[in-house]
């Protein structure tokens, strides 16, 4: 039975978590951070590290984004890795190649931990609203245990496979998502250039067959330059897109518009834009109109 869940990485998408889990009555713990003092003061615990957060703790999510956090968190000095028991379970929910996800695994598997791929597709808004889902890979027994837990966060958290499948699931369904918004940046891009006013394209393009959700929700910011807040930053599907064409080069399969939609966010990152919203590719990609004529 879980009664204590742990949140490792409270950032904007674990601080979600947190708050949603604490609102529908679970019990909360997380390690403790001056960034993380909110939660003691809404009923949660705070622990002096990752170890000791999976000592105290039935299950703990993983909500780190990026490498460098999970080395300190998972592998370093009073890490998680230097824990573990029978039957605890460690959900993994963040986006990072799926070796680094079996390096956690096999690193706590001596233990009797069980360590699970579940990655999430959606932002922070998608969960508040119920759009996001949450990819269940590994064991099935640990994804059942733990499946009414992440239908708090999602409606739909499907099993789809063993370890290792919810991160090559999300790489698919996240090559979609940042090439479209890139599709979406070229398209008002060039209708702009080519005089046209920017709502007259958005009006155009939504009531057609050319539409996709990706246009509906980001050809507007694009259109008022409106980057902040950012819900959903750069930063994040900066690192995605590099992720996914390392896995599309270790498959040996092509990925041609994955390998623009990277380098496009590429630039962004060199034009210290990360902490934009992720639909700021369209002055990436503008920045080009002058070089090419």
């Amino acid at each position: 039975m879980i009664r204590k869940i742990g949140v490792l990485g409270l950032g904007q998408m674990g601080g979600t978590v947190a708050r949603m889990l604490l609102a529908q009555g679970h019990k909360l713990c997380a390690v403790d951070r001056p960034s993380a003092q909110w939660l003691r003061e809404a009923g949660g615990l705070l622990v002096a590290d990752a170890k000791t957060l999976g000592d105290v703790a039935d299950i703990v999510i993983l909500l780190l984004s990026r490498e460098e956090d999970v080395e300190v968190a998972v592998f370093g000095p009073g890490g998680l890795a230097g824990g573990g028991r029978e039957g605890f379970i460690v959900a993994d929910m963040g986006t990072f190649g799926v070796a680094l996800k079996e390096r956690i695994r096999d690193a706590l598997a001596p233990s009797g931990t069980v360590v699970l791929d579940t990655p999430i597709s959606g932002t922070p808004d998608a969960i508040k609203t119920g759009r996001a889902v949450i990819m269940l890979s590994g064991d099935q027994t640990a994804c059942k245990a733990i499946r009414p837990v992440f239908e708090i966060l999602a409606p739909k958290c499907p099993y789809v496979g063993p370890f290792g499948h919810g991160m090559k699931l999300k790489f698919v369904l996240n090559a979609m998502v940042t090439n479209h918004v890139l599709v979406a940046a070229e398209a008002l891009n060039m209708g702009i250039a080519s005089g046209l006013d920017a709502q007259q394209i958005i009006d155009a393009v939504t009531s057609s067959v050319a539409t996709s959700t990706q246009f509906e929700l980001r050809a507007p910011v694009m259109a008022e330059r409106k980057w902040q807040p950012a819900p959903a930053p750069a930063r994040l599907v900066e690192k995605d897109t590099r992720y996914i064409v390392e896995h599309a080069e270790a498959l040996g399969v092509a990925a041609p518009i994955s390998r623009l939609t990277r380098d496009y966010y590429a630039k962004v990152a060199e034009m210290g834009r990360l902490e934009d919203e992720l639909s700021v590719i369209y002055e990436a990609l503008e920045a080009d109109n002058e070089s090419d004529l």
